[in-house]
């Protein structure tokens, strides 16, 4: 055992992420991991307080048996290469707790910073996920640190470590400059057209290129939301996406 899953183990997973596990009525046979937005909450249900992840789709998902896990990288952290690296040792410790084998289903997802997230951790993790759901997610990391003010102290923050200019390291964890390491998985996008944070087309220019790459992708474009707004036919998309890809329907 690495010095790493001495932290992160089965022992400690409940530590590292909040899940719906106390409602589980099936044995599990997939599991979903769920980034945070910006501050640590998400508009896709998730929260970084101790607590049962007991609510939304993550209660609806454990009548099946799929585990839904909210991880805590960080508040500020962009999926940062710190973030991933925590990430992964939660998985690890899910696959090892739940006795998973190699090709058990999974799937990255989450809202806004947690979209993003989805996006990036996609894009580095060792084991790659099943298929990724990533809605109103940051995509051009530079024009976002350039274009609002109130995201420069926390972006800045996420890649500070890492060697080398800022602006160079903002790439690292920008999806639309790492497109070309995105993995071969099924994609699920979902844009807030009437976003007040990124701009509708960032989102349709970012979907036009991964299409032109050959990758499977699923986009809803939400009508007069704003960030963060999730329709019950978005919902419904998403649920379904859930469940085709975690192997629960056909």
């Amino acid at each position: 055992m690495n010095n790493d899953k001495q932290i992160i183990n089965v022992a400690t997973l409940s530590l590292f992420c909040n899940t719906n596990e106390a409602r589980l009525q099936k044995p599990v046979r997939g599991f979903i991991l769920e980034f945070p937005g910006l501050g640590g909450g998400s508009c896709m249900g998730g929260g970084m307080d101790f607590a049962e992840y007991g609510h939304g789709y993550a209660e609806i998902l454990a009548g099946e048996g799929i585990l839904v896990a909210y991880t805590f990288p960080g508040p500020w952290s962009w999926m940062n290469r710190g973030a991933v690296r925590y990430c992964e040792l939660v998985a690890d410790a899910i696959r090892e707790k739940y006795q998973l084998p190699a090709e058990t289903p999974w799937i990255v997802t989450g809202g806004s910073m947690g979209g993003m997230g989805a996006l990036i951790y996609a894009a580095e993790a060792k084991i790659k996920p099943t298929a990724c759901v990533s809605v109103c997610p940051c995509v051009d990391v530079p024009a976002c640190f350039e274009a609002h003010e109130c995201f420069r102290r926390t972006l800045f923050r996420a890649v500070a470590d890492y060697e080398g200019e800022i602006a160079d390291n903002l790439l690292k964890i920008s999806p639309k400059h790492r497109i070309h390491d995105m993995p071969r998985i099924p994609y699920l996008l979902i844009n807030d057209c009437a976003d007040e944070l990124f701009p509708e087309w960032h989102m349709d220019t970012y979907v036009d290129e991964l299409r032109a790459l050959g990758h499977s992708v699923e986009y809803d474009r939400l009508q007069d939301c704003g960030h963060g707004v999730i329709t019950p036919e978005a919902w419904e998309h998403i649920l379904g996406f859930f469940r085709k890809h975690l192997g629960l329907t056909e």
